[in-house]
């Protein structure tokens, strides 16, 4: 029974200990170093070492200890933990608060069949960190913790055999391996692999002129380039193939999930993970296009979640497809959130607006240019063809930029270095604001930058230069009850 009081599994002691060995280690380097000057000749001289040795005494015992007043246990509708080292503190969480559980097994975790339990709750005080945490716990008893959690939730008043086994939902979405290489493969890798490419090509001598600039040590700084310009691209493609193994390693097994109204996500293959996230809590869908994959038909599908742990640290916008055939969206999504509205169609920015965006990204390269023309003249002057890539991108911006409306829907694209299409429930946007300079007034241009609930920040996606009257629709639509 779950009104009992239950303990972590010892092996929460051993997590413990590692974890605090790992914040000890720069002390305890220059602890070595201190016990390493010269003869040793009295008690005091050892006193490092012995500091050493009880400092992991203490930390050793603290954690046992830890583990011995640590319980938790479901009593009056409540999640209540008691926990402390020296004070004894206890922490009631009430059912309904609770968004979603957490799961993750690490390297510790996985031979003892336990698992880690982070407890979200709306209104967390720091969105950044759970409500609570129990460190390792049997994975029967975290699975039997999540379904008296959520059957409270949905009725608190009615009595449920928590007993019966519940069937195991499939999986309505996973990542075949050939995913998983597409993943690899087109991320920041690829960009390694293409510039050791360049970088090898470009130690040709027809490029280089070796004669004119070192005229008598030609040969010596040719042999000399081309066996840096190797080893870096041998270097640069083991770290690629080094990337592809720790995708493989972080997105195995990765699955999705439909539980009652959560979606459930799964990835890993020495630590598994587990990642609940309350269909309720979801602020917006981003779609997430980089070069290379717009190319190949594939994006990543983002979803902003308004608070709480995500599946990728330090980040509150979560992967919930991290590589798909753009093709499977519609298809997809409709199937996880049906009153969204997937097109591809948009309302696309006037004519007069390709120059501001196309002088916006070329403005970039001035400054560079002049710097290198004072000092290399009249070498300098080469990198004025920068402008030629930095226009293309704004080209590409300007391409890429678009809106609609759908009834309680506001959709968005736009593109930095990577395409990104926005989707927005009406009722979920926090902000909405329009702004416009003297220069795009005297153009009849706007910006709208749109914010959403996503951890303490919020999300924001902006769109510059929009027709005006576009710009004073949207902010109509807004402002107005449908």
């Amino acid at each position: 029974m779950m009104s009992e009081h239950k303990r972590l599994h010892p092996i929460s002691a051993v997590a413990s200990f590692v974890k605090q060995l790992k914040e000890l280690i720069v002390p305890f380097v220059f602890l070595v170093v201190l016990n390493n000057r010269g003869d040793k000749s009295g008690f005091w001289d050892y006193m490092p070492l012995l500091s050493m040795v009880a400092v992991l005494v203490f930390v050793l015992v603290s954690g046992i200890v830890k583990w011995l007043r640590f319980s938790y246990r479901i009593e009056e509708g409540e999640l209540r933990i008691e926990y402390g080292l020296f004070v004894k503190k206890k922490r009631y969480i009430p059912i309904e608060r609770i968004q979603s559980l957490n799961f993750s097994e690490g390297i510790l975790h996985r031979p003892f069949g336990l698992v880690k339990v982070k407890i979200e709750t709306a209104g967390s005080s720091n969105p950044r960190e759970s409500e609570a945490e129990l460190t390792a716990i049997l994975k029967e008893e975290a699975v039997q913790l999540e379904k008296m959690i959520y059957s409270d939730k949905k009725s608190a008043n009615v009595a449920e055999d928590h007993s019966e086994e519940q069937p195991q939902e499939e999986a309505y979405f996973s990542l075949q391996s050939r995913d998983i290489w597409v993943l690899a493969a087109t991320s920041g890798g690829v960009g390694v692999i293409l510039s050791g490419v360049l970088l090898f090509l470009s130690q040709f001598n027809e490029f280089i002129p070796y004669e004119a600039v070192y005229e008598e040590v030609a040969v010596f700084v040719k042999s000399g380039v081309f066996i840096a310009a190797m080893a870096a691209f041998l270097g640069l493609l083991i770290v690629w193939f080094l990337s592809i193994v720790w995708t493989f390693i972080i997105y195995g097994d990765f699955k999705i999930r439909i539980v009652d109204d959560h979606i459930v996500m799964t990835r890993g293959l020495l630590e598994k993970k587990q990642v609940t996230v309350p269909l309720n809590r979801v602020q917006g869908i981003r779609l997430v296009e980089n070069p290379v994959r717009q190319l190949m038909g594939y994006c990543t599908v983002h979803i902003e979640n308004a608070g709480g742990s995500v599946l990728e640290k330090d980040s509150t916008s979560i992967k919930l497809l991290p590589i798909v055939k753009k093709k499977r969206i519609p298809e997809l999504l409709s199937g996880l959130f049906p009153d969204y509205i997937i097109q591809e169609e948009f309302k696309r920015l006037p004519k007069r607006s390709l120059k501001r965006y196309v002088f916006r990204q070329s403005i970039w390269v001035l400054v560079p240019t002049a710097v290198a023309c004072y000092f290399f003249w009249p070498y300098g002057l080469w990198t004025a063809f920068l402008i030629i890539p930095f226009g293309i991108l704004g080209y590409y911006q300007y391409r890429a930029g678009g809106w609609r409306i759908d009834g309680g829907q506001l959709s968005l694209q736009y593109r930095g270095l990577l395409k990104n299409t926005m989707y927005l429930k009406k009722n979920r946007i926090q902000s909405l604001d329009g702004q416009e300079s003297w220069f795009q007034s005297r153009k009849e241009l706007g910006s709208l930058t749109t914010t959403i609930k996503s951890g303490e920040a919020g999300y924001a996606s902006a769109i510059k230069d929009l027709e005006k009257e576009d710009l004073q629709s949207i902010a109509y639509w807004f402002s107005h009850s449908l």
